[in-house]
């Protein structure tokens, strides 16, 4: 299945304007709570190891933040969006969710 021109679009706008705003903020946390953030993003993240905060920053220098971003972010069709809330809350002055995703 193929991404709508509107899709791909969205996509374009959020990695360059949401994205950067996102790592910026998610960046300024400390890792004990920028760990809990990023597992509630991912959804499914298990950690790994002794150390899971350590395992995780292995994995973000390895693949970056985008990943997680991903994770939390709904694209629709008509190129409409949806952001987790945790999403927005790191975006800073601007963020905007709706509490049910």
């Amino acid at each position: 299945m193929s991404e709508s021109k509107q899709e791909l679009e969205t996509w374009a706008y959020l990695r360059a304007a949401y994205y950067p705003r996102f790592v910026e903020g998610i960046t300024q946390l400390p890792w004990y709570l920028r760990f809990d953030v990023l597992a509630e993003i991912y959804g499914s993240w298990e950690p790994r190891g002794e150390d899971p905060v350590e395992t995780m920053m292995e994995y973000i220098f390895d693949k970056g933040y985008f990943k997680f971003f991903v994770k939390g972010v709904e694209v629709f069709e008509d190129g409409s969006f949806k952001l987790h809330k945790l999403i927005s809350a790191n975006l800073g002055s601007v963020g905007i969710y709706d509490d049910g995703f």
